[in-house]
């Protein structure tokens, strides 16, 4: 078994399960934003690994960044994005699914991209997984 897929897919699955406020751009997926029309993207990064364990089959940590840009229409004021962001944050905050781990999130502020206003979703979260050495 896996684990980037495993974490890419498990984040995918929850973020489509409790999610239906607005379109979601998939990760290398093709998607025509609309004008006037609010959407998010979801991004995953796995930022570090790390062995955690010196068992026969060792417990290795991967260390990652849940990052979803919130998309609205520029000049609309930030009140919509935040509480799709307030949203979010009940989907992911210290959330624990398919032996990942979220922490607490937070935005950041990105400006005008286009027809759209954006605030990046981000939420760190750490995944183990035991995996045999390579052989």
């Amino acid at each position: 078994m896996g684990s980037f897929q495993d974490i890419r897919t498990a984040v995918e699955a929850r973020l489509s399960a409790k999610w239906t406020t607005t379109a979601i751009s998939w990760d290398n997926v093709p998607y025509t934003p609309i004008a006037e029309t609010p959407f998010i993207r979801l991004l995953i990064n796995e930022v570090s690994s790390q062995q955690i364990s010196m068992a026969t089959i060792p417990c290795h940590r991967i260390i990652g960044l849940i990052h979803i840009p919130i998309m609205v229409p520029v000049g609309t004021g930030t009140q919509v994005a935040c509480g799709y962001a307030d949203t979010l944050a009940g989907v992911f905050r210290n959330a624990n699914f398919s032996s990942i781990t979220c922490r607490s999130p937070k935005i950041v502020r990105v400006g005008d991209i286009g027809e759209h206003y954006q605030v990046s979703f981000l939420v760190d979260f750490w995944y183990d997984v035991a995996l045999a050495n390579a052989s």
